[in-house]
C-alpha cells in the first residue's frame, strides 16, 4: 500500500554500494525509516532529495517494518544550509539531538514544530549555533535531567543578578554567595545564565529576533555539552564536526 506522509530528513545512512536508509520525522511528529533504493545513483533523481534537511512530501510502500520510497516531492530542499558548512553541522546536531531524543514509536507533534522552527530560522540567518542550544534546553527533559538556570541550587534565591556559576556538587546553579561551599564549580557569566533561563522557558512560538553575543553562545553550548555528557552520558556525533572546525579555525588564526 501507498503511503503519503510530509516529513523531514533528519538521518541518512549508507546501505550497500547505491541505496541508503532515510528517517523522516513527519508533520505529526513520528519517526519513519524508509530504505531508498538507489537513491546514491544520480540518474535515480532521488540523490539530491534524500539528503539531510529535505522537506517534502514522502511516497512510499509501506511494509513490514522497513518501508520502500517510491518518490519524493520537494517542498524545501533548504540547499542554502547545507553549503555553509557551520550551519550545516549545527543544524545536524539539531537534527540529531531530536532523534536520540525519541523512542522508536513515539509520537512528538512538538519535535517536528521544534526542527522546522530550527531550519526556517537559520535559512533567515539566525545563528545556527543559537539553534542548537535552544534545541538542547527544549530536550533536556526527555533525556531524563533538567537543570533550573533562575536560581541556586543551595539557597533557592532567585536573585539572577548573584548566579556565578554551576555547581556539579549540588546538581544546579549557584550564586556568588555561596562559591566557597564548591571549590570545583565552574565560573558561568551571569549573563549566559540568566539567557539560558529565558530560553528554556520561553515558547518557540514567541521567539522573535535573537542575537547573542558569539562569546555568550560559546559558554552556553559549552556549559549544556558538558550537562549531556554527564548526566545522559550522551555525546552528540556532530559536536565532534562542530569541535574539529573550531580546532582548525583557531589554529589558523594562530597561524
Amino acid at each position: 500500500m501507498l503511503m503519503k506522509q510530509k516529513g523531514i530528513i533528519i538521518k541518512t545512512v549508507d546501505y550497500g554500494e547505491s541505496d541508503k536508509i532515510i528517517t523522516i520525522l513527519n508533520e505529526n511528529g513520528a519517526k519513519v525509516p524508509l530504505m531508498a533504493k538507489r537513491a546514491k545513483k544520480s540518474k535515480t533523481g532521488l540523490q539530491a532529495n534524500t539528503q539531510l534537511f529535505v522537506y517534502g512530501l514522502f511516497i512510499y510502500a509501506k511494509l513490514r517494518g522497513l518501508g520502500v520510497l517510491n518518490s519524493v516531492d520537494v517542498i524545501n530542499q533548504n540547499y542554502q544550509l547545507r553549503l555553509d558548512i557551520y550551519e550545516s553541522s549545527y543544524a545536524a546536531l539539531c537534527a540529531e539531538i531530536i532523534d536520540k531524543s525519541m523512542e522508536d514509536e513515539e509520537i512528538s507533534q512538538f519535535n517536528f514544530q521544534l526542527l522546522a522552527f530550527c531550519l526556517e530560522r537559520i535559512n533567515k540567518k539566525d545563528s545556527a549555533q543559537l539553534m542548537s542550544v535552544i534545541v538542547l534546553l527544549k530536550k533536556m527533559n526527555d533525556f531524563g535531567f533538567t537543570i533550573d538556570f533562575g536560581k541556586c541550587a543551595i539557597s533557592a534565591d532567585n536573585d539572577q543578578s548573584k548566579l556565578s556559576a554551576f555547581s556539579f556538587k549540588f546538581h544546579g546553579v549557584i550564586s556568588r554567595d555561596y562559591i566557597n561551599r564548591d571549590p570545583k564549580a565552574i565560573p558561568i557569566s551571569n549573563k549566559t545564565l540568566y539567557l539560558l533561563d529565558v530560553l528554556q522557558k520561553l515558547s518557540i512560538t514567541k521567539m522573535n529576533q535573537l542575537n547573542i553575543h558569539q562569546e555568550i553562545l560559546d559558554e552556553m553550548s559549552d556549559l549544556l555539552i558538558m550537562l549531556y555528557r554527564e548526566y545522559a552520558g550522551i555525546f552528540f556525533r556532530s559536536q565532534k564536526l562542530i569541535n574539529q572546525l573550531k580546532r582548525l579555525e583557531t589554529n589558523q588564526t594562530k597561524n
